[in-house]
C-alpha cells in the first residue's frame, strides 16, 4: 500500500475532458484505489471535471468508487447509450438530413447517468466538493458549477444529470443543453486544474482548509496522442487536415498550459502533479509492456465519444492500469516527463515526453 498524502493535506483531483478516453482516466483511478486501499471519495477533498471528466467527478462526488464508475458507467451504460443510436453510414445520413446539427440524441446519454444521478441536485454533493464547467453560448462565458463556497448558491438547484450533460455537450456530437449550454472544454478549460485551484484557494479557502502549503493537486489527462507530420508534409495540408490539426492541437496545448499556469501561479503554495500517458505505439508497447497484437493502435484512438467498442475499452483500461503502476504518486511536483530513471525527461514512465525542439535547416530556402 502507498500513502499519497502522509501529511494530511487537502487533495484536489482534476480530470480532463477527452470522450471515450475517460476510460483511461477512470482505470488509472481504479488502480490508485487498489494501491492506496481507499476509494476516491475517501481520498479527495475536491474533484473537478470537464466533459467526460465531469461524469467521473460527479460520480465520485456522489460516493461511487472509480471501479464502480468503470464497471457500471463506462463499460456498460455509456456503450449502450451510443450503440442504441444509428451507426456507420446511417449515423452520417441522419446527420446530413438533420441539417448538420448534431450526431447523437442527448437523451440516451442522460439516461446512462440516471442510476447514480437521478433526482440528485448539485446541493446533494457533500464530500468531496464537486467542480464542473460548462459554456453558455448566449454570453460566451464559462460557468464553474461548484458545490461549496460563495459560488455554490447559484448552482445548488441544478440537477446533477443536467450539469454533467451540459459539461459534456460537445458541439457536433450533441445539441446544446436547454439550447444554450455546451461542453465546458470549449475554450481553455478542457483541463480544469487551474480554474479549480483558483476556486479552492481564492474563493473556498480556509473555510474548507484550502490554504497555502496545505494542498496537493492531482491533474489527470486522458492520454497524449502524438500529432506529428513528416518533413515538409504540412505544405500539402488541405482544409480538412488543417481543421483536424488545429482543433486537436489546441485542445492538447490548452490542457498542458493549464498545468504550467497552475505551477507558475501557485507553485509556491500548491504541490501540482500531472499524470498523462503517452499514447505512442512504441511507448505503450515497450514502456508500459502492453502487447498490441490484434488490438487497436493507441495513437489512433480519438477523443470522440462514439468508439465504445470492446477492444477500445479493454485497451484503454489496460493502459490506464499499467501507467498507474509506472508513475510516482508520491513525488512532489511530478510531471509526465519528470521520471526518476536514467533517461530523465524522456518519458520513461510512459508519460507524455518532454517537448522536443527540432533543428531547422534554412539552406536552400527563400530566407537563406
Amino acid at each position: 500500500m502507498i500513502d499519497i498524502n502522509p501529511a494530511g493535506k487537502k487533495l484536489i483531483l482534476s480530470l480532463d475532458g477527452g470522450g471515450v478516453r475517460g476510460i483511461l482516466t477512470v482505470a488509472m483511478l481504479a488502480e490508485l484505489e487498489k494501491l492506496t486501499g481507499k476509494t476516491c471519495p475517501q481520498m479527495f477533498d475536491m474533484v473537478a471535471g470537464t466533459s467526460t471528466g465531469a461524469i467521473i467527478a460527479a460520480g465520485i462526488g456522489l460516493g461511487l468508487s472509480a471501479q464502480e464508475l468503470l464497471d457500471d458507467v463506462y463499460r456498460t451504460r455509456l456503450p449502450q447509450a451510443f450503440q442504441s443510436q444509428p451507426q456507420g453510414i446511417w449515423l452520417y445520413l441522419r446527420y446530413l438530413l438533420g441539417g448538420l446539427r448534431n450526431l447523437y440524441d442527448l437523451e440516451p446519454f442522460v439516461e446512462s447517468l440516471a442510476p447514480f444521478a437521478a433526482g440528485k441536485k448539485v446541493s446533494d454533493f457533500s464530500k468531496p466538493i464537486v467542480f464542473l464547467s460548462t459554456r453558455d453560448v448566449r454570453t460566451a462565458n464559462t460557468y464553474f458549477i461548484v458545490s461549496s463556497g460563495p459560488g455554490a448558491a447559484r448552482f445548488r438547484d441544478w440537477p446533477v444529470s443536467g450539469a454533467v450533460a451540459a459539461s459534456g455537450a460537445a458541439p457536433v456530437y450533441f445539441a446544446p443543453v436547454l439550447g444554450n449550454l455546451i461542453d465546458g472544454g470549449v475554450g481553455l478549460n478542457g483541463n480544469p486544474c487551474f480554474a479549480a485551484t483558483v476556486e479552492a484557494l481564492e474563493y473556498i479557502g480556509a473555510s474548507e482548509g484550502f490554504t497555502a502549503n496545505n494542498v496537493i493537486l492531482f491533474s489527470l489527462g486522458t492520454g497524449y496522442s502524438p500529432r506529428t507530420a513528416g518533413e515538409g508534409a504540412a505544405g500539402g495540408f488541405w482544409l480538412y487536415q488543417w481543421v483536424r490539426y488545429i482543433i486537436a492541437q489546441t485542445l492538447e496545448d490548452a490542457g498542458l498550459q493549464a498545468v504550467f499556469t497552475s505551477r507558475a501561479v501557485y507553485g509556491n503554495r500548491v504541490d501540482v502533479r500531472r499524470y498523462n500517458p503517452y499514447l505512442d505505439t512504441a511507448s505503450v508497447r515497450d514502456i508500459l509492456g502492453i502487447s498490441l497484437t490484434g488490438k487497436p493502435d493507441p495513437a489512433r484512438i480519438g477523443s470522440g465519444l462514439e468508439d465504445f467498442a470492446a477492444s477500445t475499452i479493454n485497451l484503454l483500461e489496460e493502459i490506464g492500469r499499467a501507467y498507474a503502476h509506472k508513475v510516482s504518486w508520491t513525488e512532489i511536483g511530478y510531471l509526465p516527463w519528470l521520471d526518476s530513471g536514467p533517461d530523465k525527461g524522456e518519458g520513461r514512465d510512459g508519460g507524455h515526453p518532454l517537448p522536443d525542439i527540432k533543428t531547422v535547416n534554412w539552406a536552400g530556402s527563400l530566407f537563406h
